[in-house]
């Protein structure tokens, strides 16, 4: 596995192609990612369920350190978690848009131990299949 890191300069947001979801793709994404960890469960790892959105995320680790991410694919991705804030810090904007996260999307993080999470995404996008049929 290849861990994968990017820390630059920070940009400003083209707030012109910004993605709001509506309240049916937030329910349909909360739907499909509480299937998952449902089945996740079973595994024996803790699990968390956040929307994406353009706030941080609010995880509840014990202490501040480096924590990799690890997506569905098996790459790994340092972040740093500040307990202080009880969130994501440096390198989550690098797997947010490696992952092209947008709001709605629900991410599931499968706590595996204190320093590696893998994450499940669900994207809110895949409600367009189902209104298509």
């Amino acid at each position: 596995m290849e861990i994968l890191q990017k820390y630059g300069v920070a940009r400003s947001r083209n707030l012109l192609n910004r993605v709001i979801a509506t309240n049916e793709v937030r329910q349909y994404t909360i739907q499909e990612a509480e299937k998952l960890n449902s089945k996740l469960n079973d595994e024996g790892f803790p699990t968390l369920i956040r929307l994406a959105s353009f706030s941080c995320y609010w995880l509840f680790l014990a202490d501040d350190g480096m924590v990799t991410l690890v997506d569905e694919e098996g790459d790994e991705y340092l972040v740093v978690y500040l307990a202080c804030k009880r969130g994501l810090s440096g390198g989550w904007k690098g797997f947010a848009e490696a992952h092209q996260l947008v709001d709605g999307d629900a991410i599931i993080f499968q706590v595996i131990n204190r320093s590696i999470l893998k994450v499940y995404i669900i994207r809110g996008s895949g409600i367009e299949t189902i209104d298509s049929d």
